[in-house]
C-alpha cells in the first residue's frame, strides 16, 4: 500500500513539474493558431492588415516572442509603418500567463522617456486556456504631458477583450475615466462593451453600447456642455431567410451651447429584414473602397488638397458600382423605422415615428414611374408616420400648414394648440394625410 502512494506521490509531482513545459506548448499552438486565424479573416474581408512573429523563444517555464502588427492604414494615418509587440511568457503550472510591452518601438519609447519621464502606464497582460480561449486586459494608468501650451491629462482605464477558439466569438468590456486639454476639453467617464458572435466575414451578429458621461468643450469660439451621451448597436441574423434586422440607438441626457439647449434627446433607427447577400456585397464593397482611400493617403504624403480630390474622385468612379449593390437590399418586407424621435427644446417637446417598408422587390429603375405617376407609389410603399412639433418652432415658415401639392386637402402638418401634428398612413390603396386622403395622380 505504501508503495502504491509513494508510486502515486512520484507521479503527481512529475506531472507537477513538467506541466510549464507542456503549457509552453500548447501556448505556442494557441497563439499560431490565433494569428493564422486573424490573418485569414483580414485576408477574407479584403485588408492589407496582418500579423507576423518575428521570434518565438520557447523555453521551460517560459518563453519570449517578438511579433508585429502591420498596415498601410497606420502608415497613411499616423507614419507608422508597424507595431512591434514583445511579449514575456509565464507557462507556469496553474496557468498561461503573459505581458506585452510596446518598447521596442522607437515612437513610442520616445514618448515615454520625452513626456513621461521614463514611466511607461501602459500594461497589457494576456491569459491563455486551454480550451484555446484568450484573455487580454489593457490597463493605463493615468499621466499628463505638456504639448505647446496645452497640458494634456489622461485618466486610468481598463480595457477587457476575451477571445474563443477560432474567433468566433469576442466579449470586450472599457471603462476609462476620460481625459482633458488645458481648460478648452474635458471628457469624463467613457464606458464601451460588445459581445458579438461571427455569422461569416462581414456579418456580425451581437450588440455594441458605447456611453460618455460628460463632453465639456471651452474657447474662443465655442462652449459646448454634453451629458450623458449614448450610442448602441445591434445586429439579429435570422437563418431562415437568410436576412438581418439592424438596429441603432443614440439619446443625451443634455446639450448645451451658448445659444442653444436640448434635453432628453433620443432616436432609434431600425432596419428590418435586410437580405443578407446584399449586406455582405455592400460592406465588401465599403471596405474595398475604404482600403483604396488609405492606399491613395499614403501616396499622397498627407497633402490635404490631393487627399480631398482623391476621395472625391473614389466616390464618384463608386457611384455607379453601388447601384447594383444598393438593390439587393430592395426586397418585399425590406422596412425602415425612425422610433421613439423625441427632444425637449426651449419652444416645446419634439416626438415622432416613421415606419416606410416595400410592398414587393424593386429595382432602381422600377422608381423612374413614380416621377411621371406619383400614385404609382402607393403599389410600391407601406407609410405609417406620426410627428409632433412645438408651433413656434415653424414662425412664419407657414408652408409647414398649406397644400404645396394639388391633391393635399392639408398642410403638411396641422395646427393643434401649441404643436404641429403630422400623421401619414397608406390604407387600402389611398395615402391618409391627417385624417384626409391625398389624392395623387
Amino acid at each position: 500500500m505504501k508503495k502504491v502512494i509513494i508510486i502515486i506521490g512520484l507521479i503527481i509531482i512529475v506531472a507537477g513539474v513538467g506541466t510549464p513545459f507542456v503549457n509552453g506548448l500548447v501556448m505556442e499552438r494557441i497563439v499560431k493558431q490565433s494569428f493564422g486565424d486573424i490573418n485569414q479573416m483580414s485576408v477574407d474581408a479584403g485588408s492589407d492588415f496582418s500579423i507576423e512573429i518575428n521570434q518565438y523563444n520557447r523555453n521551460f517555464s517560459s518563453s519570449q516572442i517578438v511579433w508585429k502588427i502591420k498596415s498601410d492604414a497606420l502608415k497613411s494615418l499616423y507614419g507608422v509603418e508597424e507595431i512591434v509587440f514583445v511579449d514575456h511568457v509565464d507557462h507556469g503550472i496553474t496557468g498561461i500567463v503573459s505581458t506585452t510591452s510596446l518598447e521596442e518601438n522607437k515612437w513610442f519609447k520616445s514618448f515615454v522617456n520625452k513626456k513621461l519621464n521614463g514611466k511607461n502606464p501602459l500594461k497589457i497582460k494576456t491569459e491563455y486556456k486551454l480550451s484555446g480561449n484568450i484573455d487580454s486586459t489593457i490597463s493605463l494608468d493615468a499621466f499628463s504631458f505638456k504639448d505647446g501650451s496645452d497640458v494634456i491629462e489622461m485618466m486610468p482605464g481598463t480595457l477587457l477583450i476575451k477571445f474563443d477558439k477560432g474567433l468566433k466569438n469576442i466579449l470586450s468590456e472599457m471603462i476609462w475615466e476620460g481625459c482633458s486639454v488645458s481648460q478648452k476639453l474635458r471628457v469624463d467617464q467613457l464606458s464601451f462593451d460588445s459581445k458579438i458572435k461571427k455569422i461569416s466575414t462581414y456579418i456580425w451578429e451581437g450588440n455594441l453600447a458605447f456611453k460618455i458621461k460628460n463632453i465639456k468643450v471651452d474657447d474662443e469660439k465655442e462652449q459646448i456642455d454634453i451629458t450623458n451621451l449614448m450610442c448602441g448597436y445591434a445586429l439579429d441574423y435570422n437563418k431562415a431567410d437568410s436576412s438581418l434586422s439592424v438596429e441603432m440607438e443614440y439619446g443625451i441626457d443634455n446639450f448645451k451651447t451658448r445659444l442653444d439647449t436640448i434635453n432628453d434627446a433620443f432616436a432609434r433607427i431600425r432596419l428590418n429584414r435586410i437580405d443578407a447577400q446584399g449586406y455582405e456585397n455592400f460592406m465588401k464593397t465599403y471596405s474595398q473602397l475604404i482600403n483604396d482611400i488609405m492606399d491613395d493617403i499614403a501616396a499622397s504624403r498627407h497633402d490635404p488638397d490631393i487627399i480631398k480630390k482623391t476621395i472625391e474622385k473614389k466616390m464618384a468612379s463608386i457611384g455607379l458600382q453601388m447601384v447594383g449593390v444598393y438593390e439587393k437590399f430592395l426586397k418585399q418586407g425590406f422596412e425602415i423605422q425612425i422610433s421613439d424621435v423625441r427632444a425637449q427644446l426651449p419652444q416645446g417637446k419634439i416626438k415622432g415615428d416613421i415606419t416606410l417598408a416595400l410592398k414587393k422587390d424593386m429595382t432602381m429603375t422600377q422608381f423612374i414611374p413614380i416621377l411621371i405617376q406619383p400614385s404609382a407609389a402607393l403599389d410600391i410603399f407601406l407609410l405609417k408616420s406620426c410627428v409632433s412639433l412645438p408651433y413656434e418652432l415653424a414662425g412664419d415658415n407657414q408652408w409647414l400648414l398649406t397644400p404645396v401639392y394639388p391633391g393635399m386637402q392639408t398642410g403638411l402638418f396641422i395646427k393643434d394648440g401649441d404643436h404641429l401634428i403630422h400623421k401619414a398612413e397608406t390604407s387600402d390603396g389611398k395615402l391618409i394625410l391627417n385624417g384626409k386622403e391625398m389624392l395623387l395622380n
